[in-house]
């Protein structure tokens, strides 16, 4: 579980990545759940779908078949996309949930 605690730009959030895939100690077979709740409430639409991109895009960088994404505002499960641009071809699959235990259930099933 990777909790996001503090405001942080599409930029920082994609060196965080690129800093964890080089990580000696990073699995890249390991479902994640990657928490945006305390961060989510102070960006924008906008700012929150760059997140989620950048997320999506590295989906070809890793092994893992799931990943949950938490939000806390529902009215985003309606504006997000979670397709990316397509040019990661895995079977790896990203669903939003607004509660860890529903999103623990998902990525352990």
């Amino acid at each position: 579980i990777e909790t996001l605690s503090s405001v942080i730009t599409a930029d920082e959030y994609s060196n965080l990545k690129h800093a964890e895939f080089h990580h000696k100690d990073f699995n890249r077979r390991y479902n994640l759940i990657s928490d945006f709740r305390l961060c989510e409430k102070n960006m924008s639409e906008t700012e929150l779908q760059n997140m989620i991109d950048i997320f999506i895009e590295n989906k070809g960088k890793i092994d893992r078949k799931k990943s949950a994404l938490l939000i806390s505002n529902p009215e985003n499960f309606k504006k997000i996309k979670l397709s990316g641009s397509g040019k990661a071809k895995t079977s790896h699959r990203v669903k939003l949930f607004t509660n860890l235990e529903d999103a623990e259930k998902w990525v352990t099933t």
